[in-house]
């Protein structure tokens, strides 16, 4: 088992409030220290890590009324050894609050809609930031906890130390992707990882979520079923690269390859919940959702066939070649990995929050049998 690692670091950034009538003082701000990371060896490091692509900035007043979110390159969130500093522009004057986090990927996604999702203003290039992406799925590598500012008009407020902690996080590439059309039966194939331990494999969990006709108001009735799972150990400093999580094991990450083979489930759109604890003091979770869509099966006969639940042995009783993209049949171990013990219905599972998917709701069919 690894060894628990106290997980913190820092991350800082300067901020700017309005100014009254006085004029708004020069770009650049005062000097700041440089950006710490906490690195595996329980220390903190000044080198990016390699699993963090884009650093997100989100703000927020207290009261509620002025929410923005910007995307910027990591090191542009802090001193640095690279000339400049992201320093937010234009904001409300009173308390506030800033989290930072840190993304895989190239865009991250919004954490408020609608006209809640404005592009925080700031000091930087145009090419050097960018908006927050409403409706994209994607879960942080790193991410601090809500850290309180107070706003001044005309005066530069550098954000003092944030603690920023590593999250189990959902690999870029996972299938089924959001909002694909998926065929039945739908095969479950992803990486979920942490920057600085490993994935606890009694803590993974996959469920799906979908709409069936109800003879009762409201017409439609939320079903969820879990998906049962094979775990198989990846670690990116593994010496055999079929171990490896990423590529050459670039992202120096290390956790579970899950796949799975999800139970019968109705044509339409369906939410996946992806649940899963990492190894840190303490523990810091996942619970990782989106959407895809089920597409119609075609049937031989208008005869109905009774479900059938897929059971984790089921699943190792059949083979695909290594690396399939998961097309028919149930998944294989990927090559060169050992099957690790774990529950078709987790154990993580008792511990999850109350589920509140936002399925859309299909138009309800006079007489359709529940």
């Amino acid at each position: 088992m690894p060894i628990a690692r106290p997980i913190a670091g820092l991350a800082l950034l300067a901020l700017l409030g309005v100014p009254g009538c006085a004029s708004p003082p020069s770009s650049g701000g005062s000097a700041m220290p440089d950006i710490e990371w906490p690195s595996k060896d329980g220390g903190t490091t000044t080198e990016l890590p390699p699993s963090v692509n884009t650093v997100r900035i989100v703000f927020e007043t207290d009261d509620g009324s002025y929410k923005c979110c910007v995307a910027v390159e990591p090191d542009r969130s802090s001193g640095s050894a690279r000339t400049g500093l992201a320093v937010l522009t234009d904001l409300p004057i009173g308390d506030a609050t800033v989290i930072v986090a840190g993304f895989q990927t190239d865009n991250v996604p919004a954490v408020h809609g609608g006209e809640d999702n404005r592009e925080c203003s700031t000091s930087l290039p145009p090419t050097e930031h960018r908006g927050c992406v409403e409706g994209l799925d994607a879960s942080p590598a790193f991410e601090s906890p809500p850290q309180d500012v107070t706003i001044i008009g005309g005066v530069q407020t550098d954000l003092p130390e944030v603690p920023t902690h590593a999250l189990p996080f959902v690999l870029a590439g996972f299938i089924p992707q959001p909002n694909d059309d998926a065929e039945a039966p739908v095969q479950f194939d992803l990486k979920v990882v942490d920057a600085l331990t490993t994935i606890r494999p009694d803590s993974v969990g996959i469920d799906v979520t979908f709409n069936v006709p109800s003879d009762e108001p409201p017409l439609f009735r939320a079903i969820t079923k879990n998906v049962p799972i094979q775990l198989f150990p990846c670690d990116d400093d593994s010496d055999n690269p079929d171990d490896e999580c990423t590529p050459t094991g670039s992202l120096d990450v290390a956790g579970v390859h899950v796949l799975g083979k999800a139970p019968e489930l109705p044509e339409g759109p369906v939410e996946a919940r992806i649940v899963a604890e990492n190894f840190g003091s303490p523990p810091r979770g996942l619970d990782f959702r989106y959407m895809f869509n089920v597409l119609a099966t075609p049937t031989a006969t208008a005869t109905a066939t009774p479900e059938s639940t897929v059971t984790t042995a089921e699943i190792s009783n059949t083979t695909l070649g290594a690396g399939s993209a998961l097309e028919g049949g149930a998944p294989s171990p990927p090559a060169g990995r050992g099957w690790m013990d774990g529950p078709a219905a987790p154990a993580a599972t008792a511990r999850r929050p109350p589920h509140s998917a936002a399925i859309p709701t299909p138009t309800a069919t006079p007489g359709e049998a529940p």
